[in-house]
């Protein structure tokens, strides 16, 4: 385990431990969460990429865990995945408001394109599916390939997280009714809250802004795969973390573009939108 690692851990165990695993912890089953923190923490002894990735995972929701224990306006306790579902899936965190419950699901979306030439071919390839009036510029030797590469992987990883929440989530509001949240995390640098803006819209607008980069691609992706979206998820949260940090740097709630762009009209065809 290199230093940087080793410090990282150490970091999060000083901010996060006693958050879900101390005494007067607010969050119930909060060891269960830490365990599976030092378990990731202990892979990447002798792991590699993939350790890494999950001790990201597991320290972002120890972030939103200590987001939700310092909200003094939930009165109520917490769950770290709880035993709700008559399907036995899980709900990462859900807080009970007295009233209703607040379901939130935390998902890291950290792709990892490679700056290569066929980035910045499948680059070139894909831009010419972007709406007329839209310009995603980047440039080939400055990383372009992979920064499209990334920002374009994490569209279609919105995608897929929110309809898989939504299953969930549809099942545990028949259980007990409540708002749904889902929480995509991120270092702010392989996507930004930008990004994260567009989809939102389109998801609670039901049509694409016309300042959406990949508004015809998602488009003919859905439509070619006959995808429903239930659309029973009440909030987008962006929680910004860099990669050698174990504190967050922010987090943004409820997450909506900006007020001055429409939709688009009916897409005509285009390339899936794939990551």
């Amino acid at each position: 385990m290199d230093e940087y690692t080793k410090q990282l851990i150490e970091d999060a165990r000083s901010i996060y431990k006693d958050v879900v695993a101390g005494d007067d912890s607010r969050i119930q089953r909060g060891k269960v969460l830490w365990d599976q923190f030092e378990a990731a923490a202990d892979a990447c002894r002798t792991g590699g990429k993939e350790s890494e990735r999950q001790l990201g995972e597991r320290i972002n929701e120890l972030a939103v865990a200590k987001v939700l224990a310092d909200d003094k306006h939930l009165c109520g306790p917490i769950t770290y995945e709880p035993d709700l579902l008559p399907s036995k899936r899980k709900i990462d965190f859900v807080a009970d408001r007295l009233r209703d419950n607040l379901y939130v699901e935390v998902k890291t979306v950290h792709p990892e394109t490679a700056d290569t030439e066929e980035a910045w071919n499948n680059y070139l390839k894909l831009r010419v599916h972007h709406p007329e009036n839209v310009n995603f510029i980047v440039q080939k030797d400055w990383m372009g390939g992979k920064l499209y590469g990334n920002t374009f992987a994490s569209r279609s990883k919105f995608l897929d997280y929110t309809r898989a929440f939504e299953e969930r989530l549809a099942e545990a509001k028949k259980v007990r009714f409540g708002p749904g949240i889902l929480v995509f995390c991120g270092n702010g640098v392989r996507w930004h809250r930008s990004n994260l803006e567009d989809f939102s819209d389109f998801y609670h607008a039901g049509k694409h802004r016309e300042d959406d980069p990949f508004a015809l691609m998602e488009k003919h992706e859905m439509e070619r795969n006959e995808i429903k979206l239930l659309g029973n998820i009440d909030h987008f949260a962006c929680l910004r973390r860099p990669m050698e940090q174990a504190g967050m740097h922010d987090i943004y709630y409820p997450v909506r573009g900006p007020s001055f762009g429409g939709v688009i009209p009916a897409a005509t065809g285009g390339a899936p939108c794939e990551g």
